[in-house]
């Protein structure tokens, strides 16, 4: 199989796949930068939890800790996988010079909604953790 940034002279003529291949990629990194955000959260609510003492306050906290054990412990690393599993299919694509794949074409348009739907979630959870920590800081 040949990469599908490797210096060849057997690429498909459509642009399109190398910009559905790059942001791909960005995604990928995307997820590396969420892994480890996850786990500053989780630290920040480590250090500062003993200062919450209501049951209103204590639920908040077990609220955080869900998701960052949901996002980081199973979610990303299913959309890693499946990201992954998608750019297998397009070196495919450029191996072959086969560019009638429509299937592909549907997918990457779905994942990378889906992608945007997690980054757009977390970025809200980011800001009601941080206004939650401000409260005892």
């Amino acid at each position: 199989m040949i990469s599908v940034t490797a210096v060849t002279d057997k690429y498909i003529l459509q642009p399109t796949l190398l910009d559905k291949h790059r942001k791909s990629l960005e995604w990928l990194s995307a997820i590396v930068l969420w892994k480890r955000e996850l786990v500053f959260f989780q630290k920040l609510l480590d250090q500062h939890a003993s200062r919450f003492t209501s049951v209103e306050h204590k639920k908040q906290i077990g609220h955080f800790q869900s998701i960052i054990t949901y996002y980081k412990g199973e979610l990303l690393d299913s959309l890693a996988t499946r990201l992954r599993l998608h750019e297998k299919k397009i070196a495919e694509m450029f191996e072959f010079q086969d560019e009638t794949n429509t299937v592909y074409f549907t997918e990457h348009d779905g994942l990378m909604l889906e992608l945007q739907a997690v980054n757009d979630q977390l970025l809200r959870y980011k800001e009601e953790l941080f206004k939650f920590i401000e409260q005892v800081i």
